[in-house]
């Protein structure tokens, strides 16, 4: 049986990181000028220690302006699949001290080239310039009045800590998303509080985070009575977040226990047989904590009916690239499925080349979409787990990854041929674990239809072993995966009928 480079997106650790807030020395804003305040929260994923975050503040003068700037360093390691992989991320933040964001510059290493982005904000617009693998892009977002940094929650608890029962709401700039939000806090009570040095007596506050385009993210933080967060827990990964000392944060000598690969697998009760041959297949999902129709994406291949609040019958499709048919399908591609961005780089030199390359001698678009997953199955021989998301541009020279890089590589290609192209992000059986983990692959727009095809499986026709959450063209960065966080460690399969 040919072997699938399964995988998991890991940049899901450091989306929550860097929501996790960080909080700070004092309750009051300082007189200028002031020293350095910094405050270091260690990360745990199922409690087992994964990384850190630090955060340093100081107020100073710029012309004749006070600012508050802020770095924060975060750092993210576990293991994919048996081997180490780590996340890093820097961010420096200008602010005004009412908590008006000026201007940030972010920098974040997933893969071979770092990210790098830089914001600034004037009048009603924010301009996000973007640069990795050598190449530069610039968009912008509509900056509403109320918007503010990314030090915005933290802030605003410090200068006027909540009480129970208070409830708040803030609109504010996600960092390395680089996408608004609107958070909501409710506090609840002081309860005695579970932390790594004992129990704390601290304010419970229930957050929810909406960002913009409809993603939920749900969390608690708790609060000591100045305001200063001292720890909160995603339910999404049972990440927790600790207010601690450097040395207990950075995880000394604690290595590698935290395996994302095992600890997202969702196991099944019986082994899905010939899982490569199966056409058809009906599944019952169910969450913990949501409802399945909410979070699963529908469409020609893929039939989600909601039979409960928390559960779904869900029926996945193959179907032929080279005869497509999605009668009623009403999802056509846009410009942002058919350009370059920032991770699937089609207009990259090396990626070009190759498109070249695998295409050659194929003219319809069926037979064009094959060639290009067949060559980046035969290239990409070697497996790579420690990145957890390079660019097109940076697997065309190294061809080597997981399912994250096959599926950007070719997307690329796709598109660089003149294919619209876009990622599926979802779950895939994996026999050897009799179970499904999560998976990314790629879908193309043949005749009237969003085809997936799968190169770390190189048959051509996608099977129904593949339940699919979301698709993305990635034009929106890192907070594309976001749609995969409140399913992981929340949800449970069973296989209805195949065939």
């Amino acid at each position: 049986m040919m072997q699938t480079r399964f995988c998991f997106c890991g940049v899901m650790g450091l989306g929550l990181v860097v929501l996790a807030g960080c909080g700070h020395a004092a309750s009051q804003q300082p007189s200028l000028p002031a020293g350095p305040r910094e405050a270091w929260h260690a990360v745990y994923h199922k409690g087992k220690w994964t990384g850190y975050l630090h955060q340093v503040e100081r107020y100073e003068t710029q012309g004749s302006q006070p600012v508050l700037v802020a770095t924060i360093d975060s750092r993210t390691s576990m293991k994919r699949n048996g081997e180490g992989t780590e996340v890093t991320m820097k961010i420096e933040s200008v602010e005004t001290t009412d908590g008006r964001l000026i201007s940030f510059r972010d920098e974040t290493l997933l893969g071979a080239s770092p990210t790098i982005t830089k914001g600034r904000v004037e009048g009603h617009t924010l301009t996000l310039t973007t640069e990795v693998a050598g190449k530069t892009s610039t968009r912008t977002l509509e900056w509403p009045d109320d918007a503010r940094g990314f030090l915005a929650v933290d802030q605003s608890l410090l200068h006027k800590p909540m009480l129970p029962g208070e409830r708040r709401k803030l609109r504010y700039l996600v960092p390395v998303l680089n996408s608004l939000c609107t958070e909501e806090l409710e506090a609840l009570d002081y309860e005695s509080t579970e932390f790594l040095s004992g129990m704390k007596d601290l304010l419970r506050i229930d957050s929810t985070v909406t960002l913009d385009g409809g993603i939920t993210l749900n969390s608690v933080r708790w609060t000591d009575r100045n305001g200063d967060t001292m720890k909160t827990e995603f339910w999404a990964m049972k990440q927790v977040t600790y207010r601690t000392s450097k040395e207990d944060a950075m995880g000394k000598d604690r290595g590698l226990a935290f395996d994302i690969f095992d600890e997202s697998l969702v196991p099944l009760a019986h082994p899905l047989e010939n899982s490569r041959s199966l056409r058809r297949v009906r599944y019952k999902v169910e969450l913990d904590d949501a409802d399945p129709v909410a979070r699963f994406a529908a469409g020609p291949t893929q039939q989600v009916e909601s039979t409960g609040p928390h559960t779904a019958e869900i029926t996945v499709t193959s179907i032929d690239p080279q005869k497509p048919s999605c009668p009623g399908d009403a999802s056509q591609p846009t410009d942002a499925d058919r350009e370059p961005n920032e991770t699937i780089q089609s207009d990259d030199a090396g990626v070009l080349r190759l498109a070249r390359e695998a295409a050659a001698g194929k003219e319809k678009p069926a037979e064009v979409a094959l060639a290009l997953e067949k060559f980046v199955y035969q290239k990409m021989q070697k497996k790579n787990y420690k990145t957890p998301l390079a660019t097109a541009a940076d697997v065309a020279q190294t061809l080597e990854g997981d399912c994250t890089e096959h599926a950007v590589l070719l997307a690329a290609l796709a598109r660089a041929s003149g294919i619209p192209a876009r990622v599926a992000m979802g779950l895939v059986y994996a026999p050897n674990h009799q179970g499904f983990a999560y998976h990314m692959w790629t879908e193309m727009y043949l005749g009237d239809c969003w085809v997936p095809l799968d190169a770390t499986l190189g048959e051509g026709l996608v099977p129904a072993d593949h339940i699919k959450l979301a698709d993305s063209n990635l034009s929106t960065g890192l907070a594309s995966f976001l749609a995969l966080v409140n399913v992981i460690g929340q949800l449970k399969i069973e296989v209805v009928s195949a065939e």
